[in-house]
């Protein structure tokens, strides 16, 4: 009799032994955090995460959404391809939800096809008006499918988060970067701006037609802060808290033009960020507050 109560004890301390790991490994799953400031790194965090990445030459930016689908704004050149090789291997990405291609310059689409080659793309998005001339800049593959979109559309990247185009629209400009996708992410309340390499004259028909569409609280800045662009009326209608400017040059060794558009950000009170200097720039957003971290390698 004696060999059963063993018995019975041995299966009772399994039984609590086993509790006890299944306890232990719930707990080790990662919690996720709904309060930016409550999160220690973007991968805990359960909301928004725009990730505009630090490249040497052209811009790209990772957006994640709430529920886990992935969009990656431009490519940057390909000779940023190593770097944003080395970027997507640390998100451990190997597919794509969506890829937005704003133009046809080399800075936003120029790692188009080497990026295509290790990243499973399922939707590619494009401005409808300039849909041809991209695809004669980088050949799309044809496993992805095209989304070519125009000014006033909406589009639901999942429940949360809806991209409003707001150009290019007719006529075209001669210009090719103000042909470029403006377009605004919208999630709850917050607002972000994005503005590939628009200059001047295409602020101008933004205030025309859209001025009540531009108010941000996040601004990516234009043609990597060139003073081509960001003209006082435009700023003052976005009214931006944060502006990002995507350039591979450091603060100091900007040209005076580039000088003149940091004068306008910090006159206009917006909180202003370059990644050559500051790194990669994340923001976490809950739809209600927003967070920002700063990654520099």
């Amino acid at each position: 009799m004696l060999w059963k109560k063993e018995w019975r004890w041995l299966l009772v301390f399994g039984v609590m032994l086993l509790a006890g790991c299944s306890i232990d490994s719930h707990l080790q799953e990662a919690v996720k955090v709904e309060d930016p400031y409550e999160s220690e790194s973007e991968q805990d965090f359960s909301g928004l995460v725009i990730s505009y990445w630090a490249l040497p030459h052209g811009e790209s930016t990772l957006v994640r959404l709430p529920r886990g689908k992935t969009m990656l704004i431009d490519t940057g050149t390909a000779e940023d391809w190593p770097v944003l090789s080395e970027y997507l291997a640390e998100q451990k990405l190997t597919r794509l939800n969506y890829l937005v291609l704003t133009n046809d310059q080399p800075e936003h689409v120029g790692g188009y096809s080497l990026l295509s080659k290790q990243i499973l793309v399922e939707n590619v998005i494009v401005p409808k008006l300039i849909k041809q001339t991209i695809e004669r800049a980088v050949p799309l593959r044809s496993g992805a499918k095209q989304l070519a979109v125009e000014a006033k559309q909406v589009i639901a990247l999942d429940e949360e988060v809806s991209m409003h185009v707001l150009l290019p629209d007719e006529p075209l400009f001669l210009s090719p970067q103000n042909n470029s996708l403006v377009f605004r992410l919208q999630h709850g309340h917050l607002r972000f701006l994005f503005t590939s390499g628009v200059n001047e004259k295409a602020e101008e028909r933004l205030l025309e037609r859209q001025a009540d569409q531009l108010k941000a609280e996040v601004l990516k800045v234009g043609d990597e802060g060139s003073n081509q662009g960001t003209s006082q009326p435009f700023l003052t209608a976005v009214d931006p808290q944060i502006a990002i400017i995507q350039s591979g040059k450091p603060r100091d060794k900007m040209k005076d033009g580039q000088s003149e558009v940091l004068e306008r950000l910090g006159e206009s009170w917006a909180e202003t960020y370059i990644t050559s200097d500051a790194g990669t720039i994340m923001i976490l957003s809950n739809g209600k507050d927003y967070r920002i971290l700063k990654q520099k390698k």
